[in-house]
């Protein structure tokens, strides 16, 4: 059965990453639950979902601001909980890139902008939908990452800050939660293939096949007996020849990407500049 008839909940879901994420889903049969603060983003969703050939069906949209302080928050995942049913899965695929000047030079407002902004919206993720996956059998917390977490690029000093300490929340948050039978995983990802990269080299991973990823172990934990929980399971997905040994990775271990520590193309990655020549040949390793 693994996750077919589950209800899964994608924080982040309208956006370029998160709508693959979303198809990744529904295609594995789960009931997957969208928040947006905007009704028109969740509708353009659906279309674009139904008409790349996904059967939205079991797609429930929910219009609520995750943003708005815990009480909007704790609204919010009661809100989907009583549109969708209790959550066996919640995906966090919020955050995104933010360039700026050199880290001893950046103005301190643009600094807690940044590390503000991000932390937050995880911050309330947690808060909002971690209590709902207590006690469910199989449950899941999924963090999304991005390669700024371990590769360092010049000019990506704050978005990498907080990328590092989205990494380590997440291992703390499974230190917390393995009590409660909750399993947190966190997905440090490269450069993907999304609906709107329409020159995304063969070699680069898809948004979807991460969803399907997400369904594939989801489903494995939710289908066992006993699936117990433990330390957070952390996987590099830098390329698609990552996405299959990322989905047989054990539940808590640590998989490193193949490509190596290739910390020019982390630039490419998080900004959306990655070369033609890039593109089009073998990814760099080393």
């Amino acid at each position: 059965m693994g996750i077919r008839g589950k209800v899964a909940v994608v924080c982040g879901g309208a956006g370029e990453v998160g709508a693959g994420i979303v198809a990744g889903l529904l295609g594995a049969g789960a009931r997957v639950a969208v928040p947006s603060r905007s009704a028109d983003r969740l509708q353009a969703l659906a279309s674009e979902l139904a008409a790349s050939g996904v059967d939205t069906t079991e797609l429930v949209l929910v219009v609520g601001d995750l943003s708005a302080g815990d009480a909007g928050a704790d609204a919010l995942a009661a809100a989907i909980a009583e549109q969708a049913g209790a959550p066996d899965l919640v995906v966090a695929a919020l955050g995104g890139w933010d360039a700026g000047p050199p880290l001893a030079e950046m103005p301190l407002e643009q600094w807690e902008a940044t590390v503000f902004d991000g932390l937050r919206s995880h911050h309330l993720a947690m808060h909002a939908f971690v209590p709902l996956l207590r006690g469910r059998a199989g449950a899941s917390y999924v963090m999304i990452n991005g390669a700024a977490a371990r590769y360092p690029v010049a000019g990506s000093g704050a978005v990498s800050t907080v990328a590092a300490a989205e990494l380590m929340a997440g291992q703390v948050l499974a230190a917390e939660e393995s009590g409660h039978g909750i399993q947190v995983e966190v997905y440090v990802l490269g450069p993907i293939g999304t609906r709107s990269r329409g020159d995304a080299a063969g070699w680069m991973a898809t948004a979807t096949e991460i969803g399907e990823t997400v369904a594939i172990r989801a489903g494995r934990r939710l289908a066992a007996v006993d699936p117990g929980a433990g330390p957070a399971t952390v996987m590099e997905i830098l390329t698609g020849g990552d996405v299959g040994r990322a989905r047989e990775t054990p539940q808590g271990g640590v998989r490193a990407a193949r490509a190596g520590r290739a910390g020019w193309i982390m630039w490419g990655l998080q900004t959306g500049g990655l070369s033609r020549q890039v593109r089009r040949s073998s990814p760099p390793t080393g």
